[in-house]
């Protein structure tokens, strides 16, 4: 789910974006981006979202995750933190992800830094990766939003970049969303389509279907969401 979330989920002023970042070789826990590229939003402050999601590809089981995510935004400085399970066959505990963020300004960028796929032992970090660090910085042109970063991962550093746009669709908020990020140790580019889709107030649904550009099959994401604030 998408930008900074109130006590309900709105559009185009407000949506929290729970992301599993994922490329080839590497599953990270959820944070705030778009479809398979973390951005520089965060829940609004006291938000807490919890989701469910999984992951179907033809070259692979499907994979099954939960979790949450909690935005605070204390002195106007804005932080994000999230726990993220695996579950079935080959699971791995809990995995954590903390985000700084910091907004330049009106009519300026917002830039981030942060840490997802946190796995706390080394057993964890077997199954699920190492920590994924990164930059990002997002900007609002009217339009669409773009965003652009590097995240930094042993064997699997990556340049990513994405666009979003909101749109109304039966008097609630559709947002149309895509990314492009290095897989593979750089080896190659896997780029996304998809959308989320506001149901009500606190719930929303969101997929999308990923695909590498020189070798491997197309892989799809369906996630459950719902946020409230306290």
């Amino acid at each position: 789910m998408q930008r900074n979330v109130h006590t309900k989920i709105p559009g185009t002023c407000g949506i929290p974006v729970i992301l599993l970042l994922v490329v080839t070789a590497r599953v990270a826990a959820s944070s705030t981006g778009l479809n398979n590229i973390v951005t520089a939003d965060t829940p609004s402050d006291r938000t807490i979202v919890f989701q469910a999601f999984t992951h179907l590809a033809n070259d692979r089981d499907a994979e099954y995750w939960a979790g949450f995510k909690m935005g605070l935004d204390p002195f106007g400085q804005k932080f994000e933190w999230g726990v993220d399970h695996r579950f079935g066959d080959d699971a791995g505990r809990a995995v954590l992800q903390f985000k700084y963020a910091l907004p330049l300004g009106e009519d300026l960028p917002t830039i981030a830094t942060g840490v997802t796929n946190l796995g706390l032992r080394s057993q964890d970090r077997d199954v699920v990766g190492q920590p994924f660090k990164f930059g990002v910085l997002t900007h609002d042109f009217g339009p669409l939003r773009a965003h652009v970063g590097y995240g930094f991962q042993p064997d699997n550093d990556a340049a990513f970049f994405g666009f979003d746009k909101t749109v109304t669709l039966f008097e609630r908020d559709l947002m149309l969303r895509s990314d492009f990020t290095q897989i593979d140790d750089q080896e190659q580019w896997m780029g996304s389509a998809g959308f989320i889709y506001f149901i009500d107030d606190h719930l929303a649904v969101e997929s999308w279907v990923s695909q590498p550009f020189d070798d491997g099959d197309p892989r799809f994401t369906l996630k459950l969401n719902w946020a409230f604030t306290f």
